[in-house]
């Protein structure tokens, strides 16, 4: 890889192949994704219907069954009303239900509790079918199975119309899992007396609902309206668990909203994943019962088609991609060869070989008019390369002398610390950094007659002309000092000094103290300096006051740090 990089490196007609490669390839990427987006597209509304197409013929068959059912209930329940007579005539109305309906598995005329004292508290005759396709009867209701009690007996006495029951195993009847259509009887009163019921398997449901086979991964489904799954793939889930318990455990919100869309009666398609797999949800409801018929896809099936398509045209492209880019490659080797002879001319240019000979070029394109240039920079880098020299030898010669001038100024100020090891009444130290290599800062001091004398100042401008007058200045200190002894004297003597002849207007700014250090009393003049600062011996700093006065320009100040 590094080498591969380094080869791409150096070649700029391998650069320029992988580029127009790149323009190429983002070009057919966006052309190709237009259009797998709308194959896609297509595939999906095709799926959508086909989908759509089966669960409506599915819900048909499942609706026209559910309708049959309840046209034999109450087809024969105006007989119930004539035959209220004859309690044991109600066995054979329960057996012609299922003579007449094929699908119906069982079937009930379940009378109100001591509807008939002499069959006893709980009478409801029973007619089911056998295992070798007879039919049975036997009274259902018993002190183990007091039907009064179940759903498919309460809800439509209390709703006061038909009502199909959420599937449930049937013990006392078929002992088979079942639905049940409820249809409750009333006298002339308006008194309900019985309901009669016919019962569907859950089974043939099951069939019908996995004919549903859109792809060989599908996976079908049925749910109750609370959500309990009525057909799964997995049989364990049946009657046991609900559409909502992975989701909730889980916490998928998508499922969630795809689960209460489905028992909201909602007709339509979403999207989710399980397992790592993308699947495709179509559902319906079956508007009867108030139950939801759904089958999922899964993504690699529905676009299995365009997949592999769209893995061929991957692989046509990226050969016909490779075949352009040895191509491409080819001719701008041959359009660029003279720059490879460039760029040998200008390797042995940046040796230091001034007198190269460049490649000649017959052409008059834009390589003639580099060459030109190379020649025109070969000349003027020769030019530059001399004066370059010249610069360099008159720069080291003025660092030289700036590095001399330096060692001269700092030569003249103090730098032996402490200066007075002999006395105990003073503690000094100084230091001084110019901001160039000269510069105009400035200090001095010396001890006569007891009287410490200093000075603190900084001259105008920076560099040479700054450090002259600053070494005039620390000169004329000491000599002034020598024959005037106020601290304004002394600047005034100083500032007559060198004032005189001053064309440059040059000017330094100074603090000038004289210390009585028998009394500890300073007395200073300040030159339009920085006034001191002070440090106490609790650690507080702050700046000194200056005092003027108008009738005297000097004022003792007694130093309360000493």
């Amino acid at each position: 890889m590094k080498k591969l990089k380094q080869m791409i490196e150096r070649s700029f007609s391998l650069r320029m192949s992988l580029n127009i490669l790149m323009m190429a390839a983002s070009v057919f990427i966006l052309a190709f994704w237009g259009y797998f987006q709308q194959a896609r597209s297509s595939v999906r509304e095709e799926a959508m219907e086909q989908a759509q197409v089966k669960l409506d013929n599915t819900i048909l068959q499942i609706d026209k069954v559910l309708g049959s059912v309840e046209t034999a209930v109450q087809n024969l329940s105006w007989l119930v009303a004539d035959k209220l007579d004859y309690p044991d005539y109600m066995y054979a109305l329960t057996q012609q239900v299922l003579r007449s309906n094929p699908h119906v598995v069982g079937s009930a005329i379940a009378f109100e509790p001591s509807y008939y004292p002499e069959k006893g508290v709980l009478f409801s005759p029973y007619s089911y079918r056998t295992e070798d396709g007879g039919i049975r009867s036997k009274q259902l209701g018993t002190e183990d199975y007091e039907y009064h009690y179940m759903d498919w007996y309460q809800i439509p006495k209390l709703l006061g119309k038909p009502y199909w029951s959420e599937p449930y195993y049937d013990e006392g009847g078929a002992n088979v899992i079942m639905t049940t259509f409820s249809l409750p009887l009333y006298d002339m009163d308006g008194e309900m007396y019985a309901v009669f019921t016919a019962d569907i398997s859950l089974e043939w449901f099951a069939e019908k609902v996995n004919e549903i086979k859109l792809y060989p991964n599908s996976i079908n489904y049925m749910i109750g309206r609370g959500g309990t799954f009525l057909v799964s793939d997995r049989k364990e889930a049946i009657l046991n668990e609900s559409f909502f318990a992975r989701p909730l455990l889980e916490g998928d919100k998508r499922m969630l909203e795809i689960g209460h869309r489905m028992i909201n009666g909602e007709n339509g398609m979403s999207t989710y994943k399980r397992d790592g797999e993308e699947y495709y949800l179509f559902f319906a409801p079956v508007t009867s019962t108030g139950w939801s018929v759904s089958v999922a896809c899964l993504y690699s099936d529905i676009f299995a088609s365009v997949d592999g398509m769209r893995n061929m045209m991957i692989a046509l492209s990226f050969i016909g991609l490779l075949l352009l880019a040895w191509v491409c490659y080819l001719t701008i080797r041959r359009l660029t060869a003279p720059l490879t002879r460039f760029a040998e001319s200008a390797t042995e240019i940046a040796q230091g070989n001034f007198n190269a000979t460049l490649p000649d070029i017959i052409s008059k394109d834009e390589m003639k008019t580099l060459r030109d240039s190379f020649e025109s920079m070969q000349q003027s880098l020769v030019t530059y390369i001399d004066e370059l020299k010249q610069t360099t030898a008159s720069k080291e010669r003025i660092e030289s002398e700036l590095r001399i001038a330096r060692e001269i100024q700092m030569g003249m100020v103090p730098k032996m610390f402490p200066p007075f090891p002999e006395r105990d009444d003073v503690d000094l130290y100084a230091q001084l950094i110019p901001a160039k290599e000269v510069g105009g800062d400035l200090y001095d001091f010396f001890i006569e007659d007891d009287k410490f004398y200093f000075i603190v100042g900084d001259v105008s401008g920076k560099g040479v002309p700054a450090s002259l007058v600053m070494a005039v200045t620390c000169r004329l200190f000491r000599t002034v000092a020598a024959h005037f002894h106020t601290p304004a004297e002394i600047i005034t003597a100083l500032n007559d000094t060198l004032s005189e002849n001053n064309e440059s207007n040059m000017f330094c700014t100074a603090f000038l103290g004289v210390i009585d250090l028998k009394t500890g009393v300073m007395r200073y003049c300040n030159a339009g300096h920085n006034a001191p600062v002070i440090i106490y011996p609790s650690g507080k700093v702050k700046f000194m006051k200056i005092i003027f006065n108008r009738q005297e320009a000097i004022k003792a100040v007694s130093l309360d740090v000493l």
